[in-house]
């Protein structure tokens, strides 16, 4: 586990940059690692602008950086460059204040014309400061990002899939030889090598579908609430006869994944999909949705409900190209609603025969 420092050097509130930043440090947090953050317009302006080492809360900041494995900064873009906020913070820090840390800069920016400033000015400014390694960093455009007055945060998917992957990286560098890996090779995609298993509560396939669900509600919805929790309903809810939890899997790599549980008698109500980022868009969150339709099928049920939080649109328009009925009002402001309701009825499954008599295939005893 390292010790991982993140500095934000936005001045403004509420912020894009923080947002972001927030986003990583869960990432880093679900990945085991420890965050300390530094949100630099808390230190006093007048000891920070005359570089007063001496200033005890001044002095507390440089000691957090040196007592660092690792350092993340965000920064906004200004006059196409990082902030004047960071830039006084990093001048006072001492010379080789970077030495032997891994770090990864974040730069967000209302214009694409920005880019590059990551790789020309913020990157040199790192390895002057001694930095061991720099990792590759993102541009993120303002436009991508999406605030909300309870600290949510909803990210593009232009911004999240690349930010996804730099972040992961970072990970790598800092747990080179963890068997726990969160990309997957070059690999053949086909159907073919796709696995799906139904999978017991603590099974290791799980976490990183657990982990990766916390750091996705926790950035979207800004702490606990309805829309996010894991644990709402008991874990036992989706062991059989009753409910499942499937695992779409590539080699050793989970890389998709839901659950369902008893609502009713007839009813299943359909939990936690999810699908890794570096898989996402080749159509596995479908196939989740038709094998957990199956499964409720076979234990019985004759429909499927389900919720999406309000800030989640590609769930959303995941569960309406699956046939989902919307039982909401779909021209209405979703924060306004809160929790989205579905509902689907599941087609028949066909009668076996088990010792002379015809049973529901895997029904429910």
């Amino acid at each position: 586990m390292a010790t991982v420092l993140t500095i934000y050097g936005s001045p403004s509130v509420p912020s894009r940059t923080d947002g972001v930043l927030s986003h990583v440090d869960r990432r880093l947090i679900a990945a085991g690692h420890q965050v300390r953050p530094l949100v630099l317009r808390e230190l006093p302006a007048a000891a920070l602008l005359a570089g007063d080492t001496e200033n005890a809360d001044i002095a507390a900041a440089v000691d957090l950086v040196a007592d660092a494995d690792a350092v993340v900064i965000g920064t906004p873009v200004f006059k196409a460059a990082y902030s004047g906020l960071t830039k006084v913070f990093l001048d006072l820090l001492p010379q080789f204040a970077f030495q032997g840390k891994a770090v990864l800069p974040v730069v967000t920016g209302g214009s694409p014309a920005h880019v590059l400033a990551v790789d020309y000015a913020l990157r040199p400014v790192l390895t002057s400061l001694g930095a061991a390694h720099v990792g590759q960093g993102w541009f993120v455009l303002g436009d991508h990002v999406r605030l909300f007055p309870d600290g949510g945060v909803l990210l593009d998917p232009a911004a999240s899939g690349p930010l996804y992957e730099v972040t992961d990286a970072f990970l790598r560098h800092l747990d080179a030889t963890s068997a726990r890996r969160l990309t997957v090779a070059a690999a053949s995609s086909s159907e073919e090598q796709i696995r799906v298993r139904a999978v017991q509560i603590g099974d290791p396939a799980l976490r990183p579908l657990l982990a990766d669900l916390v750091v996705e509600y926790g950035t979207r919805y800004g702490r606990p609430s309805a829309n996010t929790e894991l644990t709402e309903v008991p874990i036992t809810d989706f062991e059989a006869p009753n409910g499942a939890f499937l695992v779409l899997t590539q080699g050793t790599e989970t890389i998709a994944g839901g659950a369902l549980r008893r609502k009713d008698d007839r009813t299943a109500e359909v939990k936690r999909v999810w699908t890794a980022h570096p898989h996402r868009r080749r159509g596995l969150a479908r196939r989740v949705i038709a094998e957990l339709e199956r499964t409720a099928a076979e234990l019985g049920y004759s429909q499927v409900y389900l919720t999406t939080g309000p800030r989640q649109p590609e769930a959303r328009n995941l569960y309406l190209a699956a046939g989902y009925a919307p039982q909401f009002d779909l021209t209405a402001d979703p924060e306004s609603i809160g929790p989205l309701p579905f509902t689907k009825t599941l087609a028949a499954v066909p009668l076996q025969r088990v010792d002379g008599r015809a049973e529901l295939a895997g029904a429910r005893r």
